[in-house]
């Protein structure tokens, strides 16, 4: 029976720190960074290859320069690749984090990633899911740079439309529900959505003509939302018209147009929030008229890490709960836990 137990215990341990591998989009993340390095652009030790978003037909990661193995916030990574004296480091979405023993063994580091602190985000990748597109491109360098602005990368997110004379983007989505209910933790994920007063968020906006535009329309259905035969409307927030100026872009708030049936008949969906978030990336146009001509479009998302499904709260604005995508990792909790890690092991000396 020993021996047995032995044997059970030494599989897993093998199995436990044998890494998958690399997935075809990876694959090319990998091949476009050990370009990076034989051109000279990495001067640290290790490459982190943060994923930032994943839309319905791309990918998109950050490129850091760095002192140690893990993203800035100390999330870790799930696969390490060395190549040469560098360590190629991929923190991905959906994929479990390392084990710190198993990170500190792969990638020869036993520092601290709260004393050690050069971390440079210097290249952003675009990746289409099938690794036959791509695109590298130097980080905007300037904080403010809102991540619609860097052009070079609409053609990786969902509804991008080539030639739009106005590119828009759904920058936020969250969900306010009615005050007062009680919820079946059995169920929640449908009681929240059928309990659903109106979705809220911002929406960028971009010229991209020479010439000043103007947004506007005769009713408050500025956007839709489409699920087969359902609609879901949301209106901005600012009065229109708008007017914006040659390649001028901006950010503008937005709420939906109440309708209880669409949040109700969506809740009978198997994974309804995941569903939402869906119609979000594939099915959101606008019906605004650009220059007074109708111009229906869709609209631009791109599934960044901060927004990878619902923030929900109330109507006072209490914040209840953040419904993440299925297979989607709790940044929020790797981050806390990790740095708890770091920290305890900094006083700890």
């Amino acid at each position: 029976m020993k021996i047995t137990n032995l044997y059970v215990f030494l599989l897993f341990a093998i199995v436990g720190c044998k890494q998958s591998p690399l997935s075809q989009v990876q694959q090319v993340v990998e091949a476009q960074t050990k370009l990076l390095v034989d051109s000279g652009y990495i001067e640290n030790k290790y490459v982190v290859l943060y994923e930032l978003g994943i839309s319905d037909s791309n990918h998109i990661y950050s490129v850091a320069d760095s002192e140690f193995p893990v993203d800035a916030t100390l999330e870790l990574p799930s696969k390490i690749v060395k190549y040469k004296d560098k360590y190629l480091c991929f923190v991905e979405l959906d994929e479990p984090e390392m084990l710190i023993d198993e990170m500190e063994k792969n990638a020869h580091y036993y520092g601290n990633p709260m004393v050690d602190t050069k971390y440079l985000v210097k290249f952003l990748i675009g990746v289409s899911k099938s690794g036959q597109k791509k695109v590298l491109i130097g980080a905007p360098s300037g904080e403010d740079t809102h991540f619609y602005d860097i052009t070079e990368l609409w053609p990786y997110f969902s509804g991008y439309v080539e030639d739009c004379p106005v590119q828009m983007g759904i920058v936020s989505h969250d969900a306010r529900i009615y005050s007062g209910q009680t919820f079946n933790v059995d169920s929640i994920r449908q009681q929240l959505l059928a309990g659903t007063k109106n979705i809220y968020g911002e929406m960028y906006l971009k010229n991209n003509t020479d010439s000043v535009v103007c947004l506007s329309s005769s009713t408050k259905k500025h956007y839709a939302i489409i699920n087969n035969q359902d609609t879901l409307y949301l209106s901005l927030c600012d009065s229109l018209p708008i007017t914006l100026g040659p390649h001028e872009s901006t950010v503008i708030q937005y709420e939906s147009i109440p309708n209880r049936k669409f949040y109700k008949k969506m809740a009978l969906e198997k994974d309804p929030w995941g569903y939402f978030y869906n119609l979000f990336c594939e099915s959101t146009y606008s019906f605004m008229k650009i220059n007074q001509e109708d111009l229906k479009t869709r609209v631009m998302f791109w599934g960044s890490t901060y927004f990878y499904g619902f923030e929900v709260t109330n109507e006072e604005g209490e914040r209840l709960f953040h419904i993440l995508n299925h297979g989607i990792y709790d940044k929020e909790e790797r981050r806390m836990r990790n740095t708890k890690f770091w920290w305890d092991k900094l006083t700890d000396k």
